[in-house]
């Protein structure tokens, strides 16, 4: 696969940064290991097929390590990166926009295979008892009746011809107690649902209602649900100016009922777009005014201070420390590292163009 001119100068410029900070200290050169630390993926930028894998070790003592997986395979991944997945020994990259599944040594990241087959608009996926289930919008994004759940063989790392049928807009999935639980943010409508597949019950489906939009998932350290619901926009049918929006709120699931057990909802025309949980603390970022706020779990209200963090594009709390990826698509995107106690940064590095999503490997 050819490497663009735009990608192949960040490659470079990455390259810079890394050897400009260079010592005696061990790490993973772009050949390595990428065990025990942050691995950061960003999309790339729009219709450019450059989405990019960086690592930074979790000492957080060097500069990012970008284009990992460019370096170990001497090609791009060929997609905008929506999420990856992680069982025991893979990294699934799921390439959005070209509709694939690039199957990766989790911590080489060298290419295995690929899965480019039975996949129609992919976003996230889920693992559960030797397989992965993958969220797909379907072929075509407006329509109610498409959206489905494609499986995956993790021994053969094959699909299986079979697929579970789910209600539209179909996005974020976790796995939890032979369950899973998916979210429906909508795709490009809205939809106000999280479906529940029953694994040990013939996959069975069952939906609780929330507000619109739910998107952000997590399981709590009881088994149970926080849903963050973002709100469906309200345009004006005759020039598509914004008039509003629906309640966006933090809904709390029960999962021995499926029922809502609490919302705490935002002020009218406020919502969260970014949601991480750590030891019983819910942290959740608003970015009309740039800021992240915490709430322990057992809050019924919203917090009124918190740090502000700048325009960021994905976000995970770790250790007491929040992680984030700054907003860019025009260069090499940030990552900062700020210690919550403190709240001043720890540290900070360049990484891919567009930075989304932060895992710990």
């Amino acid at each position: 696969m050819k490497i663009t001119k735009s990608i192949f100068k960040l490659f470079v410029l990455s390259l810079v940064f890394t050897s400009c900070s260079n010592n005696d200290e061990e790490f993973p050169e772009i050949t390595g290991n990428y065990k025990d630390g942050i691995i950061v993926s960003a999309e790339g930028s729009f219709k450019s097929k450059d989405g990019s894998i960086s690592y930074v070790n979790e000492n957080l003592n060097r500069l990012a390590t970008n284009f990992i997986y460019t370096g170990v395979n001497n090609a791009q991944l060929g997609g905008l990166i929506q999420s990856i997945a992680f069982s025991d020994t893979e990294a699934y990259i799921i390439l959005n926009d070209v509709n694939t599944i690039i199957v990766a040594d989790r911590y080489t990241f060298k290419k295995i295979t690929e899965i480019n087959t039975g996949l129609a608009n992919p976003r996230y996926m889920a693992i559960s008892n030797g397989k992965g289930y993958v969220t797909n919008w379907g072929a075509t994004t407006y329509t109610a009746n498409d959206d489905y759940l494609a499986v995956i063989d993790l021994s053969t790392n094959t699909l299986e011809a079979s697929t579970i049928s789910l209600s539209y807009g179909v996005e974020q999935i976790v796995a939890s107690n032979n369950k899973l639980y998916v979210t429906h943010t909508g795709a490009y409508s809205s939809n106000n649902i999280v479906s529940v597949v029953d694994l040990s019950a013939g996959n069975t489906v069952t939906e609780i209602e929330v507000n619109d939009n739910p998107d952000e998932i997590i399981v709590d350290n009881s088994g149970n649900l926080i849903v963050l619901c973002e709100g469906n926009t309200i345009y004006d049918t005759t020039d598509w100016s914004v008039i509003g929006r629906t309640t966006s709120s933090i809904s709390f699931i029960n999962t021995s009922t499926k029922t809502v057990t609490n919302q705490i909802e935002f002020a009218d025309q406020e919502k969260a777009s970014l949601m991480s949980y750590e030891n019983g603390t819910i942290y959740y970022y608003k970015g009309a005014d740039s800021t992240l706020y915490s709430i322990d779990e057992s809050a019924t209200a919203l917090a009124t201070s918190g740090i502000n963090t700048g325009s960021i594009y994905g976000m995970a709390v770790k250790d007491n420390k929040l992680f984030t990826t700054s907003y860019s698509f025009t260069a090499l995107s940030k990552l900062i590292v700020t210690d919550l106690s403190t709240k001043e940064e720890i540290y900070t590095a360049p990484v891919g163009l567009g930075a989304s999503k932060i895992y710990f490997n």
